[in-house]
């Protein structure tokens, strides 16, 4: 690792470190602010219905029943607690403690007030019995205490409502440590990284002899006062060159001097027509604007169904609320291929600007729609900017990779995707929530503009690939010729995308639900899927860089999908599914990276198209296993069962993995063979 990457990562490691104490330590006390100010509220509750509860039954006894004498109190006390929500039971004991009528479940541990117990001032006498807050009423005869009747409201609503804010918190904690981690990244590669780089790549220049190159003059800091004592050591040094070599012509020795210059010439070179050495962009020049369009777009991903629904006026059922789903991912799959020629005709700069147009224009297309076709063709468009987009982000951190870190960096591609999706669709909900569904459109519109100008201000120009300039059909022609890749997408890419939509997003849910999970606890075992993947892509694009078997860490991580998915083999189910999502998640993610740094590689072969036609092919692949997934899971749910359906995602996976072992193996082999 360079230091300026050590720099930057030690950077971003301690501010994230740093804060995830101070919001750790907020949110622990304000979970416990919040606990203290619920716990009266249930208190109350409790008291409130005691009180109704035992005026009937004081009514009685200063009518002269006897307390002994009471009758029908199963059934009044059956009737009180069947008109109150969330109350655990309702019991009436005598004087000493003992239980003599009951309604509801009453914990194990309850016992009743003893003897002599004193009457409280006024309210209830308040206690913790179990899992449940007791609220104990006094009943009187002749001034004497003859019994209690106690209501019990359990715990569960209290627990239940902390374990949510809990889950709530770790998510918008989630959300701050993955955008701080990318904002700094950017900062600190804008501000210190990039010119340390520029500084070294000058230095290395003029070791070999080159005095010809310059550094830019508007870098700020300590970097750019370096820079311009570059600039004027070689200024200097050419303009002593130039004295040297007229002193040479003007001494008698002319023919000898002009020897010597000349072989010094050969081995240094000297101008006053300047090369400017570019500050460079680095790979976050690509990864922020990805990151913030990803985020934009993922806004709406929590209400888009809702919305859709609203807009049909609730006639379309499941149909209309997945229009808008169908026609975006269309789109986006369609039209993948087609943004891939527009990064190769244009450059990675022009391209991602001209993406954000139909992207903006979509998003205000889907706040203005009036009704539910409308608001389809706007995500359609919405589409067409997101194929165009994150290929050119993908070419661009291509393109920024130093020598052996490729696989790290197009797997900050795939981090950066995943985390603007779980930061985008957090923040979406809130502002949903907050500012309604149009209104939140529009917020994507205007951080589709800011990203726009931040992309034009920090994304390097030019880079169109002129030499592999092809058209689209030609482009596909040549892709699908080269046998590597055809094997990369058949048994590595679509199978992965088969599992991931048929079982993450289909299966697992309606598997989960099934445990009598919650919603929200369907939700959170679902996210372990992006939790596991982050930090898997790292590692497989670490391992990948390091020993260049990109392709064994891809049968690695089909082997590992499938052993997760047969789980259900000799675990029980709620175990099974939540490890079948980690095992998912962590091998999708370990396999990301060095899937996409194999088509720089495979570009480079002769015949080839452009890195930005071939990533944009096995884009489309994903989309189209994505889209055959969740039919194909639903197929075999409806034939087997959940169980069984996994099963069958687990061995596919494991016979992929080996084929493409296989493939790998025979064309080594074959290399060998001609070599």
């Amino acid at each position: 690792m360079t230091p300026d990457r050590r720099l930057v990562g030690s950077v971003v490691a301690v501010a994230v470190l740093l804060l995830t104490l101070a919001v750790g330590f907020v949110s622990s006390a304000a979970l416990r602010s919040f606990e203290t100010e619920l716990r009266p509220e249930l208190e109350r509750e409790a008291t409130v219905v005691g009180s109704i509860g035992a005026q009937a039954v004081q009514r009685a006894l200063d009518l002269g029943v006897p307390f002994a004498g009471l009758s029908g109190l199963d059934e009044y006390l059956a009737g009180l607690l069947s008109t109150r929500e969330g109350l655990a039971y309702l019991l009436l004991t005598d004087s000493s403690g003992r239980v003599v009528a009951a309604a509801g479940g009453a914990p194990a541990e309850f016992v009743g007030l003893p003897a002599g117990t004193a009457v409280p001032s006024r309210g209830a006498l308040m206690r913790v019995q179990g899992g449940s807050y007791d609220a104990a009423q006094p009943l009187l005869e002749e001034g004497q205490v003859a019994g209690w009747l106690h209501v019990g409201i359990a715990r569960a609503r209290l627990d239940t409502a902390l374990d949510d804010m809990r889950w709530d918190v770790l998510i918008v904690l989630l959300v701050v440590l993955l955008a701080t981690a990318e904002f700094l990244r950017f900062i600190l590669s804008r501000l210190v990284a990039a010119p340390i780089d520029m500084v070294l790549r000058l230095q290395s220049r003029l070791a070999g002899g080159d005095w010809t190159a310059r550094a830019p003059g508007e870098i700020g800091g300590e970097a750019g006062r370096v820079a311009r004592h570059f600039n004027v050591l070689v200024r200097r040094t050419n303009d002593r060159w130039d004295r040297l070599c007229w002193l040479a012509a003007e001494s008698g020795a002319g023919r000898r001097a002009a020897a010597v210059l000349d072989g010094v010439r050969d081995r240094l070179r000297f101008g006053a027509a300047a090369v400017r050495e570019g500050l460079g962009g680095g790979a976050a020049s690509a990864r922020l604007p990805l990151f913030l369009f990803v985020f934009a777009e993922q806004l709406s991903t929590s209400f888009n169904p809702i919305f859709a629904m609203e807009l049909a006026g609730g006639q379309a059922g499941m149909l209309g609320a997945a229009l808008p789903l169908v026609t975006f991912v269309a789109a986006v799959a369609l039209l993948t291929p087609w943004g891939g020629q527009m990064v190769s005709r244009h450059g990675p700069r022009r391209a991602l600007l001209m993406g954000m147009v139909p992207a903006g224009i979509g998003h205000v297309g889907a706040a203005l729609a009036p009704d539910l076709v409308t608001l389809s063709a706007a995500r359609a468009i919405c589409g067409v900017g997101y194929a165009i987009v994150t290929i050119a982000c993908q070419v661009q951190l291509a393109r920024e990779a130093s020598a052996g870190r490729l696989a790290r960096s197009l797997g900050g591609f795939t981090a950066a995707v995943m985390t603007g999706a779980v930061c985008g669709t957090a923040i979406g909900a809130v502002l949903a929530d907050r500012l309604g569904f149009r209104l939140t459109f529009i917020a994507s519109a205007v951080l589709v503009l800011g990203i726009a100008a931040l992309a034009w201000r920090c994304m390097p120009a030019g880079g169109q690939e002129e030499e592999k300039r092809a058209g689209l059909w030609q482009a596909a022609r040549a892709s699908f010729a080269e046998p590597h890749f055809v094997m990369l997408v058949l048994l590595a890419a679509i199978p992965a995308k088969v599992l991931l939509g048929g079982f993450i997003f289909f299966l697992a849910p309606l598997e989960l639900r099934e445990l009598g999970l919650s919603q929200a606890a369907i939700g959170r075992n679902v996210m372990l899927y992006g939790l596991c993947m982050l930090p898997a892509i790292m590692l497989g694009a670490w391992i990948a860089d390091r020993s260049g078997r990109g392709g064994s860490i891809i049968v690695v991580a089909g082997l590992l999908n499938g052993a997760g998915l047969l789980a259900p083999l000799w675990l029980p189910a709620e175990t099974a599914l939540p490890l079948a999502v980690i095992a998912t998640g962590f091998a999708q993610g370990l396999a990301a990276a060095p899937m996409l740094a194999m088509i720089p590689t495979l570009s480079l072969r002769p015949g080839a198209p452009s890195s930005a036609a071939m990533m944009s092919f096995l884009r489309l692949a994903e989309r189209l296993g994505s889209v055959v997934g969740p039919p194909a899971a639903a197929a075999l749910l409806a034939a087997g069962g959940g169980q069984q359906a996994m099963l069958v995602l687990g061995v596919v996976s494991g016979a992929m993995a080996l084929a493409y072992a296989l493939a790998l193996l025979a064309g080594r082999t074959r290399r060998e063979a001609f070599a």
